[in-house]
């Protein structure tokens, strides 16, 4: 086999189920679900019933998703890994589509494709994945989907998942974006996020700007390499002249620091994404009234 998909899983017994049935049989795969302390006693059936049916299951206490991740890929064994969050899923035949762009492009340490955002309400956003791991742009934002194919010694000699209290995958693409990894984008539908109230963590804007000065520190030099990388960097004119200035903006606040970099890096799905949130909450809280019987 080529590639292991790692998932993990803390309660997720409502999605886990949907997840592992977009991990269609085209290309032969090693699954490990990842147990992460999970205390939900039908999580727990679930997982039961997977090692019945002969999926790897491990246990472990609970220590987060980045943890999770790492103790999958050790007892793993394929070449390629794949990460898959518990309450994501895969687009068709993507799984064989990143690990044929590995073996096509040598020269690549990961693959990854194109992202769909999807919502309770039954709403998508489409979001093309970037053409390359730009080392100048990844110090302003993370444009790169979670589920990338990775070649499995690049990811360790990386250090592979590392940040327990959020953002461990923008930290990881930093940690290659230092080593000069190469990727390869296939265009094509990879990875369908599910957007839910669970998964807002970006909405908590002090975890964000404490999680902002982890980065900065533990990923010195390629910040102090900006302005070098910068006149290297294939990134939008818009991305180039603006981020620098919305970050160096003091009366900004950190949400809207935020909010801003968002919009001039995706302003379409940005906006949409606004559009159908709105949409939402007024559906929320419009009463609901009885039409009266014949």
């Amino acid at each position: 086999m080529r590639v292991a998909i790692v998932i993990p899983c803390y309660n997720d017994q409502r999605f886990l189920p949907e997840a592992l049935a977009t991990i269609d049989g085209e290309e032969p795969t090693e699954v490990v679900v990842v147990d992460d302390g999970s205390d939900d006693p039908a999580t727990l059936r679930l997982l039961d019933s997977l090692e019945q049916a002969g999926i790897r299951v491990l246990h472990q206490h609970n220590a987060g998703p980045a943890a999770a991740r790492m103790a999958g890929v050790a007892v793993s064994q394929a070449p390629y890994v794949l990460p898959l969050d518990a309450d994501d899923l895969l687009g068709p035949g993507s799984v064989r589509a990143l690990a044929d762009a590995l073996d096509a492009h040598p020269e690549a340490g990961v693959a990854w494709g194109d992202l769909e955002l999807f919502r309770p309400s039954g709403a998508r956003l489409f979001d093309r994945g970037p053409d390359s791991l730009d080392p100048w742009l990844i110090t302003f934002v993370n444009d790169l989907p979670l589920s990338a194919l990775f070649r499995r010694e690049v990811l360790l000699q990386a250090g592979g998942y590392q940040l327990r209290d959020g953002y461990e995958d923008w930290d990881l693409w930093m940690a290659l974006a230092e080593r000069g990894v190469r990727g390869v984008r296939v265009p094509r539908l990879v990875e369908r996020h599910r957007e839910h109230g669970a998964r807002r963590w970006s909405q908590d804007f002090s975890r964000h700007e404490r999680a902002l000065a982890v980065l900065r520190e533990r990923h010195e030099d390629l910040f102090a390499a900006r302005g070098a990388n910068r006149r290297r960097s294939a990134a939008p004119w818009r991305q180039r002249l603006l981020l620098p200035t919305i970050e160096a903006a003091a009366f900004l606040s950190v949400r809207n620091k935020y909010r801003l970099a968002h919009l001039v890096s995706h302003p379409l799905r940005f906006f949409r994404l606004q559009l159908q949130r709105r949409s939402e909450a007024r559906s929320t809280a419009r009463p609901h009234t009885r039409r009266n019987e014949p």
